[in-house]
């Protein structure tokens, strides 16, 4: 007698349920990118911005939250000094009408302590005057005292393009504060680029720079500069 094979039965998803499935797996995937972008917007929101640093505030508080890192080799925002503080423009730049004198008893300056420098190191541009003030009175809160070894530099050791040659740069530093803190106050009191600089050649310190007013400030190549008698010794634009 033929014994029938019993055949086993297999059961494959509906329509349905494979379409409900689709859905799940979409919505998983949706909800990962939502949060995911969350966290991405609030990590860019803890980022300084580039924009340029109000003006006009009083000078005895921060324009600005300090960050809470500022590593040796790194700047504030992070681009070229270039696109933060505005190129070098020889043709608009008049030394009569653009350049200061910065005196302040809080401040060493190295000019007026070494034998033979050659540059006048309280010489500025006027849109440094609010920045350099700030970050005095900022100093001067945690006993603190700045130095500065180089402001308006027409000559000499930097980049042809340099912001020193339109007194636009300053590089400084402190005995009382690491350059770390000193880069982190820079940027708090309103300077548009800060560089902690680590250089074996120039020494480590803090180079801080501006932009120009804005109605002055040209968006144009580098023009020509005048003629340097010196290798660079700084990184900085």
């Amino acid at each position: 007698m033929g014994v029938a094979a019993k055949k086993k039965k297999t059961s494959t998803p509906s329509g349905s349920s494979a379409g409900g499935l689709v859905l799940l797996l979409a919505a998983v995937i949706a909800c990962a990118s939502f949060f995911g972008g969350i966290r991405y917007q609030q990590a860019q929101s803890a980022r300084p911005v580039a924009a340029t640093a109000p003006r006009g505030l009083p000078i005895d508080r921060p324009v600005r939250p300090a960050p809470a890192r500022f590593p040796a080799d790194t700047c504030l925002p992070d681009t070229k000094e270039m696109l933060a503080s505005g190129p070098i423009d020889f043709a608009t730049f008049s030394p009569g009408r653009d350049l200061m004198r910065f005196d302040d008893p809080r401040v060493w300056f190295e000019s007026d302590h070494v034998a033979g420098h050659e540059e006048d190191d309280h010489t500025v541009h006027r849109c440094v005057e609010e920045p350099l003030r700030r970050l005095v009175t900022l100093m001067g809160q945690r006993q603190a005292r700045l130095k500065v070894f180089d402001g308006y530099r027409p000559m000499g050791v930097h980049l042809t393009k340099s912001l020193h040659r339109e007194g636009r740069a300053i590089d400084i530093a402190s005995d009382e504060l690491s350059l770390e803190d000193l880069a982190k106050l820079c940027w708090a009191a309103g300077f548009d680029w800060v560089f902690f600089e680590n250089s074996a050649r120039g020494g480590a310190h803090v180079h801080a720079s501006v932009r120009r007013p804005q109605a002055a400030t040209p968006d144009r190549p580098v023009t020509a500069a005048p003629a340097t008698n010196s290798a660079t010794m700084d990184n900085a634009e």
